[in-house]
């Protein structure tokens, strides 16, 4: 829904809603299969956006309203809160709460996805929202121009962080080439089966400076201290005629093995860092539409000196495959999905996995 008053403003309202079913097949704390299920609203999420005063000059505001969009005890329903100004065709400014521009695979947009879940490695390696300012461009130095940039410094606390933290930031730069014209590729699949091929490779770099979360802007808060961390993140997506390939590499590092203080009582505890890096390929390819069939493979790797429980849970999970297929009634607005997904160790043995069914409504409107 669109309302617009003169050229000066305009507003724009809209809504998503996912219903989710869920079964898995896991083993129980005896060693035993078991059997559990899930049905829930998956998200529900309400956007409203627009101009004031000129077009080059807009706003954001993304609510996430469901049980599951509350991660890591948040209590705010904020997702998204910015304002963009498109000052130049080579230089524009974000301001306020959103994606950092680390890795593809996780800006997404996240009602245009394939599956009913990001890979395990993303949520593990890749950053997350988090509240800075963004310079940009889409198409630098000329309006066919193949090379787009991003640059950006946020605090560092993350996603739905009020609380205050120690002095520290986190830095990302992220450069993005598409050799061979305009892609959507911050939307999965290739719907509209694209008559050339198109092709964008990016690259980004970030650092998390003085955090004190496990994942740099996610996963709890350590108590005696902070970290350091060194992100890198290589990724592509290519599409043609109905063929879609998303891939990427990405790593991080902490600067520290543990972090090591002393508690009120004056004993010392240690607390273990995150350091782990893998890679992820997710495949599919159109059918007579609307009809749609997905592949993801992805394994992900600790690495010398991390937590102990993360390497311990990577030797168990650190493999993953996914099957999918999906019925678009309007494109990814209106869609029904169901995938399969695996989960074993990095060798890929299916005899050790555990198995999870999700079925999806999702709706945008």
């Amino acid at each position: 829904m669109t309302f617009a008053f003169g050229e000066r403003f305009s507003l724009n309202l809209r809504a998503r809603m996912q219903l989710r079913y869920q079964l898995e097949v896991a083993d129980d704390e005896r060693g035993a299969r078991e059997l559990q299920q899930a049905a829930s609203v998956g998200t529900a999420r309400l956007w409203i956006s627009g101009h004031v005063i000129r077009p080059e000059l807009t706003f954001m505001l993304q609510l996430a309203l469901a049980d599951r969009d509350f991660r890591d005890g948040a209590r705010s329903p904020i997702y998204d809160a910015y304002v963009d100004w498109r000052a130049h065709r080579d230089f524009n400014v974000r301001v306020g709460q959103f994606f950092v521009p680390f890795d593809r695979l996780r800006t997404i947009r996240e009602w245009a996805t394939q599956l009913a879940d990001r890979s395990a490695l993303v949520w593990e390696l890749s950053l997350d929202r988090d509240v800075g300012l963004m310079l940009y461009s889409e198409h630098f130095l000329g309006d066919r121009s193949p090379v787009a940039w991003r640059v950006g410094v946020f605090g560092g606390g993350g996603l739905h962080r009020s609380a205050t933290k120690p002095l520290g930031a986190l830095w990302v730069s992220r450069v993005e080439l598409r050799p061979l014209g305009e892609l959507d590729d911050d939307v999965d699949g290739d719907l509209a089966r694209r008559p050339r091929p198109a092709l964008a490779i990016g690259g980004a770099v970030a650092g998390s400076v003085n955090t004190d979360r496990a994942r740099g802007t996610t996963g709890p808060r350590f108590v005696g201290g902070t970290t350091d961390f060194v992100h890198g993140a290589v990724d592509l997506v290519f599409k043609w005629r109905g063929f879609a390939l998303q891939a990427a590499y990405l790593h991080r590092r902490a600067s520290v093995h543990e972090i090591v203080s002393r508690d009120p009582e004056g004993n010392v505890q240690r607390e273990p860092t995150r350091s782990a890096h893998g890679w992820v390929a997710q495949a599919s390819y159109v059918l007579a539409l609307p009809v749609e069939l997905v592949a993801r493979l992805a394994r992900t790797l600790p690495l010398t000196g991390t937590d102990p429980e993360l390497a311990a849970h990577l030797a168990r999970y650190g493999g993953e495959l996914v099957l999918g297929a999906n019925v678009y009634f309007n494109g990814h607005k209106l869609k029904l999905q169901a995938d399969w997904v695996a989960r074993m160790p990095p060798t890929f043995s299916m005899e050790a996995a555990d198995h999870t069914l999700h079925v999806l409504l999702d709706a945008t409107f």
